[in-house]
C-alpha cells in the first residue's frame, strides 16, 4: 500500500492534477478577495471541488500526451487563459457593473472603443490576481525538472478507475447544489437552477467561481437551450375582490379573466395571474397634479450627483432645488445600461440585465409605454437623441414603444462616429425644441450624449471648459467630465429659456434622470468630489432624480428609488387612463410605497440596510430597525418574483399578446374599439384565483 500510494503521488496525472487544481483554487480566492465577494462559507468548498474536478480531468487527457515540455507548455497556456479571463471580468465588473458573458457580447464593442478608459478604471488591485500565473511560470523554471516521475503505462482497467473517480466527483459536486447546508438561506434563485441557467451572474460567479461561470457561459451558448427558470410564489384560490382590493380606481377585468381562462400557453398565464392579482393602488394627493401639462423626460448621459452643485452647474443646481428632488434615487448598471435603463424607464419593466434588451428584443411592443398612455390622453408622442443607432436601434424599438422618434441625422445636426467626439447637447436643444414645441400638447423624451466617456482622452468639449476647473485639486480625467457637464447644464439652460419664451414653461413639467454614473472614471478619480464613500454598497450608482415645474413649491423626497418607478408615478402624477397592476414599478406617492432600490443583480438598498446578492451579505446603514431572516427572505422572494417575470415577459412578447388580446375580446363582444383611444385595453380589474404578492410586504418594515 505503501509503495502504491508513492507510485500516485510520483504520477504525472497527480503532479498535474496537484498544478491545475491548486492554480484554479487559488486565483478563485483571489478573485472573490478581489471582488469584495469573500466569504468564509460552503461556497469555498464547492469551488475547490470544481478545481479538482477541472484538474483532474485535464491531467487525464495530458497524460496522452508522453513529451513533457508539451504538458508544460499546455498547462502553462490554460492557466494563462484562465488568469487573464479572471482579471478581465473583474475590470468588466468595475466598469460596466456586470460580469462579461456571451449574452453580454454587444457591449464588447462598447468596451473595445472605449479599450483606454477600460483598462484605466481597473483598479490597481486587480493585478495581484496574476500572482498564481508568475509562481507556476517559476515553479516551473526552478523546481518542476528537480522532481522525479514515475512513467505508468495506460490500461484499461486503470483508465476505468480514473473515469468513475471523476463521475464520483462530479456527483459529489451535484450534491452539493442540492443538499440544504450548502444552500444560502437567502438566494432567491436555487443553485441547481443557476446552474442550469447562470441568469444571475453575479450569484453564479460568486457560488461556482469564475471559471465554472465561464464553461456554464460557453455551454448555454453552445446548446442555445431556454431555460424555465420556476417562479415560486403562492396561488390561493378563496380571494373575493373585497379581500385583495379596495382601491378607489374602478377596473373591469372582465375581459383579461376571460382571456386566461382560454389562454393554454402557460408562460402567458403565469404572468397574467401575476399581474391581475396585485393590489391596484389607490389615488392619493397627488394624483392629476400635473393633468394637461406638457411632458419633457430627459435620460442624462452619465450624470450623477457632482451635477448638484450651484457654481458650475447652475441650472441642474436650480432645477435640482427649485423642484422635487428625490435623494436617494439611484441607477443601477446592468450589462447595457443606457439602452436597458431608458427601456425600464419607458415601460417600467425590469430589463434582462445579460443583454441589451431593447435591442435583442427591439420589435417587441408594449400597449402600457409612457409614450402609448400619454398618447391615449391626447398627447402626441416624440423622442430625441443627438446621435445615431452603432449601439442602440431606436430607430426600431421607439416606435414600436409608441413614438415618433428622430435621431442625430433626421434631426441635422453635425456628428462624429469616432467615439471621442460626441455631438454638443446645446446644438441637440437648438435644432428639436421647434419640432416637439408646436405641438399642442406634448410628451417627448430626450437623451443627451455630450456627457459621454472618454474622459482619458483629450476632446474638444472634455477640454471646452477645463480652465474653469483649473483650481480645483481634481484629476484632469474628472475635470474633463465636468467640462462636459458644462455643456449639458447649457442645453438645459437653452431648454428652460426657450420654454419661458413661448409661453409654455408653467405648462410644462420636466423629468431629469441619469442613465447611469460616469462608470468610464475609476472610483478613487471620482472620490474627491462627493461627501460620502462611494465604494461601500452601491453608492457610486447614486444618480439624480428631478420633476421640475415652474409653479411647484420645492421638496426633498427621501424614498428610495430607481427609474423602475418614474412611469407609474408620472402616470399618477398626470391622472392617465393606466392599470398600475401592468407596471413591475410602484408610485413614488403610493401609501404602500414599497421604498426599496432594486439593482439589476437583485441586490437593495432600503433606509435601513444595503443587500448584497454577489455576497448574500445584509449591510445596515441605520440602527433603526433590524431585519429577521424570514423578512430578508421575502423581500428576496418578491424581487426575484418581479425580474424573473418581466424577463419572461420580454421573452414572450407578452405585452404585445395581451394589447391584442384585449382588442379582440372587445371586438367580439361587439365594444367600439377607437383606435385612437385605446381605453378598452385597460379595462382590467382584481383576478378572484389570485396570488397577492404585495402580501408578501405587509409585515416587512422598509
Amino acid at each position: 500500500m505503501k509503495e502504491l500510494f508513492k507510485n500516485i503521488i510520483r504520477s504525472k496525472k497527480f503532479k498535474n492534477t496537484i498544478i491545475i487544481s491548486t492554480f484554479i483554487f487559488t486565483v478563485e480566492v483571489l478573485f472573490k478577495i478581489l471582488a469584495g465577494i469573500f466569504t468564509f462559507d460552503y461556497t469555498l468548498l464547492r469551488i475547490l471541488l470544481s478545481s479538482i474536478i477541472i484538474g483532474y480531468f485535464l491531467s487525464l487527457i495530458l497524460d496522452l500526451i508522453n513529451k513533457e515540455w508539451i504538458n508544460r507548455l499546455i498547462i502553462i497556456i490554460l492557466c494563462f487563459v484562465i488568469n487573464i479571463y479572471a482579471i478581465l471580468q473583474l475590470g468588466f465588473k468595475n466598469f460596466l457593473g456586470n460580469y462579461m458573458s456571451f449574452n453580454t457580447s454587444s457591449q464588447l464593442g462598447a468596451v473595445k472603443d472605449y479599450i483606454k478608459d477600460y483598462f484605466m478604471s481597473f483598479n490597481n488591485k486587480f493585478y495581484f490576481i496574476l500572482i498564481p500565473f508568475l509562481l507556476l511560470v517559476l515553479y516551473y523554471i526552478f523546481i518542476d525538472r528537480k522532481i522525479h516521475i514515475n512513467k505508468t503505462k495506460i490500461n484499461i482497467k486503470i483508465g476505468i478507475t480514473h473515469i468513475f473517480s471523476l463521475i464520483l466527483l462530479c456527483f459529489i459536486y451535484y450534491l452539493t447544489l442540492k443538499v440544504g447546508f450548502m444552500q444560502n438561506k437567502y438566494q432567491a434563485v436555487k443553485n441547481d437552477d443557476l446552474f442550469k441557467n447562470p441568469s444571475v451572474q453575479s450569484i453564479a460567479v460568486n457560488q461556482f467561481g469564475a471559471s465554472v461561470f465561464g464553461v456554464l457561459d460557453v455551454k448555454n451558448y453552445l446548446l442555445k437551450v431556454e431555460y424555465d427558470t420556476e417562479i415560486d410564489y403562492e396561488i390561493s384560490d378563496d380571494v373575493t375582490s373585497d379581500d385583495n382590493n379596495k382601491s378607489d380606481r374602478v377596473i373591469d377585468d372582465t375581459n383579461w379573466l376571460e382571456i386566461i381562462d382560454n389562454e393554454t400557453n402557460k408562460n402567458y398565464n403565469k404572468i397574467s395571474n401575476y399581474l391581475i392579482s396585485k393590489d391596484i393602488s389607490n389615488t392619493n394627493e397627488y394624483t392629476g397634479l400635473f393633468e394637461g401639462k406638457n411632458l419633457i423626460l430627459i435620460m442624462m448621459e452619465s450624470v450623477n450627483n457632482i451635477a448638484i452643485n450651484e457654481k458650475y452647474f447652475p441650472t441642474l443646481y436650480k432645477l435640482y432645488n427649485e423642484g422635487w428632488a428625490f435623494k436617494n434615487n439611484y441607477s443601477p448598471r446592468s450589462s447595457c445600461s443606457t439602452g436597458n435603463n431608458e427601456f425600464s424607464a419607458l415601460t417600467s419593466i425590469y430589463s434582462i440585465n445579460t443583454m441589451c434588451s431593447s435591442n435583442v428584443y427591439k420589435n417587441n411592443t408594449y400597449f402600457e409605454s409612457l409614450f402609448n398612455v400619454f398618447k391615449r390622453k391626447g398627447y402626441s408622442a416624440l423622442s430625441f437623441h443627438d446621435y445615431t443607432d452603432q449601439y442602440y436601434d431606436r430607430h426600431t424599438s421607439h416606435p414600436n414603444l409608441g413614438s415618433t422618434y428622430y435621431g442625430v441625422k433626421e434631426i441635422g445636426i453635425s456628428y462624429s462616429n469616432e467615439y471621442k467626439e460626441w455631438p454638443s447637447d446645446v446644438e441637440f436643444i437648438e435644432s428639436i425644441y421647434d419640432i416637439f414645441s408646436n405641438e399642442e400638447k406634448f410628451a417627448v423624451m430626450l437623451t443627451t450624449v455630450t456627457t459621454h466617456q472618454p474622459y482619458y482622452t483629450s476632446s474638444t468639449y472634455g477640454d471646452m471648459y477645463l480652465d474653469e476647473f483649473k483650481d480645483l485639486k481634481l484629476h484632469t480625467y474628472t475635470k474633463r467630465y465636468m467640462s462636459k457637464m458644462k455643456v449639458l447644464d447649457q442645453a438645459l439652460a437653452l431648454l428652460l429659456d426657450k420654454l419661458e419664451e413661448s409661453g409654455k414653461l408653467d405648462d410644462t413639467v420636466i423629468v431629469l434622470f441619469g442613465d447611469h454614473y460616469p462608470y468610464g472614471l475609476a472610483n478613487s478619480i471620482l472620490q474627491p468630489m462627493f461627501d460620502y464613500d462611494i465604494s461601500i454598497n452601491n453608492e457610486v450608482d447614486r444618480t439624480p432624480f428631478i420633476i421640475y415645474n415652474s409653479k411647484l413649491e420645492p421638496k426633498v423626497f427621501d424614498e428610495y428609488t430607481t427609474y423602475i418607478n418614474i412611469l407609474p408615478t408620472l402616470a399618477n402624477l398626470f391622472n392617465l387612463d393606466y392599470d398600475p397592476r401592468l407596471y413591475f414599478g410602484e408610485d413614488l406617492f403610493d401609501e404602500n410605497y414599497s421604498n426599496i432600490a432594486v439593482f439589476a443583480d437583485g441586490s437593495w438598498q432600503s433606509p435601513y440596510a444595503f443587500y448584497n446578492s454577489n455576497s448574500s451579505k445584509l449591510n445596515y446603514i441605520s440602527d433603526e430597525y433590524q431585519y429577521t431572516d424570514e423578512e430578508i427572505i421575502q423581500i428576496n422572494k418578491m424581487i426575484n418574483t418581479k425580474i424573473s417575470l418581466s424577463n419572461l415577459a420580454i421573452k414572450t412578447n407578452y405585452f404585445e399578446y395581451l394589447g391584442k388580446k384585449f382588442e379582440e375580446y372587445e371586438n367580439d363582444n361587439n365594444q367600439e374599439l377607437d383606435v385612437d383611444n385605446l381605453q378598452a385595453y385597460l379595462n382590467i380589474k382584481p383576478n378572484y384565483f389570485g396570488y397577492i404578492m404585495n402580501s408578501y410586504l405587509k409585515d416587512v418594515k422598509f
